[in-house]
């Protein structure tokens, strides 16, 4: 019970990292360009909003990862890719996390202190 919880978490975070490779990874740029460019027929427009859209990516990749999670979940091969996946998304956020900006320091002014400060500019 608790492999089959490791491996649908595991599975869960392949979801998110090929959601993301699709959507906003460098790499996958050229195809998404591709898809831009012939975005006139109907099926590439269908394409390209699909590839610029994190939730309808996510629904698509996710039935794929249910049915592969369904046919292959007990070996070792898939256990193995979803494992790999999932750390490549954590080291991801983690990577962003550390490398934003840290938050703008704030100050603290009392009301009195302001007030006071206001009827000394007036003098």
């Amino acid at each position: 019970m608790a492999t089959t919880i490791i491996v649908a978490l595991l599975t869960l975070g392949a979801v998110a990292r090929i959601t993301r490779f699709v959507v906003d990874d460098v790499l996958f740029q050229p195809v998404r360009t591709a898809v831009e460019k012939r975005a006139d027929r109907k099926t590439f427009a269908w394409l390209d909003t699909l590839m610029s859209c994190s939730w309808c990516t996510s629904i698509w990749v996710a039935a794929a990862a249910a049915a592969a999670h369904w046919a292959w979940h007990d070996t070792t091969v898939f256990v193995y890719v979803v494992a790999a996946l999932t750390a490549s998304h954590m080291v991801a956020l983690a990577a962003s996390w550390l490398d934003s900006p840290p938050e703008p320091k704030q100050v603290v002014v009392h009301p009195l202190s302001a007030s006071l400060a206001v009827r000394d500019q007036r003098r």
